[in-house]
C-alpha cells in the first residue's frame, strides 16, 4: 500500500481541516494510513520532508506558502518522492507558474493520491557569508539578490495577511526611495567576468512573479536552463519603462514570440536578459538575499546553478 506524507504549515491551516479532506481521500484511494508532519519556526519543511522519505511516503503534500513548498522540495532533492502542492499562501508561484489550482484543497488532495510526476528542474544557490561561512539552499522559483530581497526583507507580515500582494507595493516604495545600486562582478557559466552596476539581480527558474507579471517570459521550469534579468533604471523615467517592458512588452512576447518586440525590450539597458547554466556574482558590499520570496540574510559572493529534473511534482490526473 501506498503512503501520502502531510507537510503542513499550522500558521496557515489547522491538521483538523486537513484531516477533513486527506482522511476521505486516502480510504477512497486506498492508500496506508497518513503521516503527519508539522513545521515549526526554525525548520518551514526541508527536515520533514526528509523525514517523510525515511520513513517511506510514496508522494509528500507539502501544505503551505511559497517558503513551505521551497523547504520541502529542497528536502525532496533527488530522492525521486514527488512533491504536490496544496498552496495557501500569499504568492502561490510555483504552483501559478505550473497552471494548479489555487485555494482548491480537494483538487489539491485529488492530485496527491491520483495525479502524475512531472520532473521540473531546481535552482541551487550556494553562497558566502561576509564572515566567510558558505551555505547551500535549493529553490523551485527564483534567487534574488538586491531591491527583491529587501522588498521581502521589509514586508509587513500582519499587512499581508490582510492586503495580500498589496504588501509588497508598500515595502517596494519605502526600497525604491533609498535608491540602492550594487556594484558587482559577475560570471555566466565559463565566460569572462563581467562588471556592472544594478539595483538587483534576478536568477529564475520560473517566468511569472505572481499577478500574471511575466519578468522572465522565456523561462520554463523544465528547460535546464536559469534565466538571468539584471535591472537598472536611468534617469526620471527609468522605473516607469521597466514597468512598461516587463507588464507590457513580456506579456507579448510570451503570447506572440515576436523577435520585434523582443528586440524592443532588449534595446534598453534598464532590463538586460540573459540565460545560463551557473552563474557566479561578488558583490563589493553585503547584500541580502531572497529564495522564492523568502529572506536569508546578507551575502558577498553566490553561485546558482541549474539541477536538471531534481524535482518530480504530483500534477492532477489527466482528464478522461
Amino acid at each position: 500500500m501506498r503512503t501520502l506524507g502531510v507537510v503542513f504549515n499550522p500558521t496557515k491551516i489547522e491538521r483538523s481541516e486537513l484531516e477533513a479532506v486527506v482522511n476521505p481521500a486516502q480510504q477512497e484511494a486506498g492508500w496506508s494510513e497518513t503521516m503527519w508532519l508539522e513545521t515549526a519556526e526554525d525548520d518551514p519543511g526541508t527536515g520533514m520532508a526528509q523525514e517523510a522519505v525515511d520513513r517511506g511516503a510514496d508522494v509528500v503534500l507539502a501544505v503551505g506558502g511559497d517558503g513551505t513548498i521551497r523547504a520541502v522540495a529542497e528536502g525532496l532533492r533527488d530522492s525521486g518522492v514527488p512533491i504536490a502542492l496544496a498552496p495557501q499562501g500569499t504568492g502561490n508561484l510555483l504552483a501559478r507558474n505550473l497552471e494548479l489550482t489555487i485555494d482548491n484543497l480537494e483538487e489539491s488532495v485529488k492530485a496527491a493520491f491520483h495525479g502524475e510526476p512531472r520532473a521540473v528542474d531546481l535552482g541551487i544557490a550556494r553562497w558566502t557569508r561576509p564572515g566567510g561561512k558558505q551555505e547551500e539552499r535549493a529553490f523551485v522559483v527564483a534567487a534574488g539578490v538586491g531591491l527583491d530581497a529587501k522588498i521581502m526583507a521589509s514586508t509587513d507580515e500582519e499587512l499581508k495577511k490582510k492586503v495580500g500582494m498589496l504588501a509588497y507595493i508598500k515595502a517596494g516604495l519605502e526600497a525604491l526611495v533609498k535608491d540602492h545600486r550594487m556594484r558587482i562582478v559577475y560570471y555566466l557559466d565559463d565566460d569572462e567576468p563581467q562588471h556592472t552596476k544594478v539595483h538587483t539581480i534576478l536568477i529564475g527558474n520560473c517566468g511569472s512573479i505572481g499577478g500574471n507579471v511575466l519578468l522572465l517570459p522565456d523561462a520554463a521550469v523544465d528547460d535546464g536552463i536559469l534565466d538571468v534579468v539584471a535591472v537598472l533604471p536611468r534617469g526620471l523615467f527609468g522605473w516607469p519603462r521597466v514597468a512598461w517592458k516587463v507588464l507590457v512588452d513580456n506579456w507579448l512576447l510570451r503570447r506572440t514570440g515576436s523577435e520585434l518586440v523582443r528586440k524592443n525590450r532588449d534595446r534598453s539597458r534598464e532590463l538586460n536578459y540573459q540565460q545560463c547554466r551557473e552563474i557566479e556574482v561578488h558583490f563589493r558590499h553585503p547584500e541580502e538575499v531572497e529564495l522564492d520570496g523568502d529572506h536569508f540574510g546578507e551575502i558577498l559572493a553566490l553561485r546558482v546553478h541549474v539541477e536538471d529534473s531534481g524535482l518530480l511534482v504530483q500534477m492532477p490526473p489527466a482528464a478522461p
